[in-house]
This record gives structure tokens, C-alpha cells and sequence, in this order.
């Protein structure tokens, strides 16, 4: 819920910002940032790594009422939203015990402000501005929190910056799956996880007895569109010790909305990689994984991100 005078201006909403191309900061700053321990880093390059498990944790005295996060674009920048992971990502339990930003004081270069409020929940949340800011920075200031249950810090996990022009990404109406691993104390494992450009959120299937073969995911475009690619970053991306833990693809059959399919070859790399096909407009693609490499630990199929191309 927003505050005031500056009811109009925001909203606050949990939506799929695929459409949106990325703004990546040149540089972040911060009041402070708690000292590191047993090789764990709390530096505030963390809020712009892709990975929602490692946060920036605030080292000043007190609550972190007062301590902000600044992003510097390198120049002025369109910004129409934002998506901020509020608090300490790690674990459900480790979200729970530290300190969450509730309220945002969000200042623009020209010396404008304005407030946001955020909804005390373990899920990433948009803030669209009503029309785009032009602005070379945007820092974000704690005015309130929601207070965690054992650690008097507060954190932030990850910020992405969207303008207002269109990613180069096909736009995804809806995801589909033909199963999904149930959500745990790390998170969810839903197919839009595939779209966010978060390394360690992924869409894994929930397939009890088998190894991933013949679970698939399905990109609903709304209508038809042109199409010639399609971008993975394959299994678990976390780090490449969780890549070698659970399962990867290593073929897959791509399902038209005319029935046509064409088989293609997956590489078992935690990297991304682009799988071009015959180009062709559709309303739909359906991602079968025919072939998987199994893991050392895990017998999930994970993919980590997951979009189409012109």
C-alpha cells in the first residue's frame, strides 16, 4: 500500500516485468554494509549479483531505520519500475529472522522523492512508477521495517531497474508446466522463475518418480508471434556445486501451435546458451526435455532461466 499524496503516483505488485528491458546500475553505494563472516559477504554489490540468497545487510547502529542503498546509472537513465527482493533471502527461517525494509523513501537526482510501502512477504515485489522518471540515480532509504525475530539488521536481497522500452525477450502471456517441485524453505519453484534473470530462483519439475524425461514447460505467447531462438541457462545456477547436485537437460522437442516439432541439443553447462531454430511465428512453444544428465544428489530436472527470441 502506498502513503499519502503519493498514492497516485506508485503501485506496488507482485507481475511478470519480461516486457521491460533491464537498466543495470554502473555502480551501487551504500551507508554501510555489516562485516562479512565464515567467507558469508554482506557488501552492497550484492543487491545487483542475480542471486536473491546473497543480500546486503546494513551495518549501522540500531534497527537500519535510516540506512539506504544507492544505484548510479553512469548517466541519466529512463526508470518505469523497479523489483525489489526485501530482506534476507537465504532461507524462509533467515528471512524471518532478520529486519525488512516496510517503508521506502525512493529519491531521484532532481531532488524529487517518494514513498513506497512494502508487503511483508517472501516474494519479490514491482514498484511502477505512474509515467517514467528520467533520472541518473535512485536511492532507497529505510524509513520503516517489519522486524525480524532474532537479528536487529536489516537487509535487501536484490534490485532490478526496468525502463520503459521493450526487452528484447518475447513477451510470455502465461507458463505453463507439466509439474512443479512443491515450494520449500528456499523459495518456490514455479515456471516464471525462468523469466526473472535471478541465477539461484528456477522452475524445477515435481515428478516424484522420475529423473525430469518427458516434464516440460510451455511458453503461452497470446498470439501469434515471431520466433527463432530459444535461451536457457540449464539445471540448478545457483553455483556450480548445486549444478553438479541435481539434474540437467541434454535434448529437448520444441511443440508449435500447429503441431510442428523440431528436436534440438542441449549442452550440460551451467552457462547460458542459445538454440536457434527454423524461424517461425506461433502463438505457443511447448519445451519437452527428451534426454537429462542425472546429478550427484538431486533426481529434480531444474532450469534456471528460460525465454524466447525474434
Amino acid at each position: 500500500m502506498l502513503l499519502g499524496v503519493i498514492a497516485t503516483l506508485l503501485t506496488t505488485e507482485l507481475v511478470s516485468t519480461a516486457d521491460a528491458a533491464v537498466v543495470k546500475p554502473a555502480a551501487w553505494t551504500a551507508s554501510s554494509s555489516a562485516p562479512g563472516s565464515d567467507g558469508v559477504s554482506y557488501d552492497i554489490a550484492n543487491v545487483s549479483d542475480a542471486r536473491q540468497s546473497s543480500p546486503w545487510v546494513e551495518g549501522d547502529a540500531g534497527s537500519g531505520l535510516g540506512s539506504w542503498v544507492q544505484a548510479d546509472f553512469g548517466g541519466e537513465k529512463t526508470i518505469s519500475s523497479f523489483t525489489v527482493w526485501g530482506g534476507v533471502w537465504y532461507t524462509l527461517e533467515y528471512w524471518g529472522r532478520y529486519n525488512r525494509p516496510k517503508l521506502l523513501v525512493v529519491e531521484f537526482s532532481d531532488g524529487t522523492s517518494q514513498e513506497v510501502t512494502l508487503t511483508d512477504e517472501f516474494k519479490p515485489q514491482t514498484i511502477t512508477l505512474a509515467s517514467p522518471k528520467k533520472t541518473s540515480s535512485i536511492k532507497m532509504k529505510v524509513k520503516a521495517i517489519y522486524a525480524g525475530n532474532t537479528f536487529n539488521d536489516t537487509g535487501i536481497s536484490e534490485v532490478v531497474f526496468h525502463d520503459g522500452g521493450a526487452d528484447a525477450h518475447v513477451p510470455v502471456k502465461a507458463f505453463k508446466a507439466s509439474s512443479t517441485f512443491p515450494a520449500d524453505g528456499y523459495g518456490n519453484y514455479e515456471p516464471l522463475n525462468t523469466e526473472d534473470g535471478i541465477l539461484d530462483s528456477m522452475w524445477c519439475e515435481g515428478n516424484k518418480t522420475g529423473d525430469g524425461t518427458n516434464e516440460w514447460l510451455e511458453f503461452d505467447l497470446g498470439a501469434p508471434t515471431s520466433i527463432s531462438k530459444l535461451v536457457l541457462r540449464n539445471g540448478n545456477a545457483y553455483s556450480f556445486g548445486y549444478f553438479m547436485k541435481s539434474n540437467r537437460a541434454t535434448a529437448a522437442t520444441l511443440t508449435f501451435a500447429d503441431g510442428s516439432t523440431e528436436a534440438v541439443t542441449l549442452k550440460d553447462s551451467i552457462s547460458e546458451q542459445t538454440i536457434a531454430f527454423a524461424p517461425r511465428t506461433s502463438s505457443k512453444v511447448r519445451v519437452t526435455f527428451t534426454g537429462v544428465k542425472k546429478g550427484s544428489e538431486f533426481n529434480d530436472l531444474c532450469m534456471s532461466e528460460a525465454y524466447l527470441l525474434p
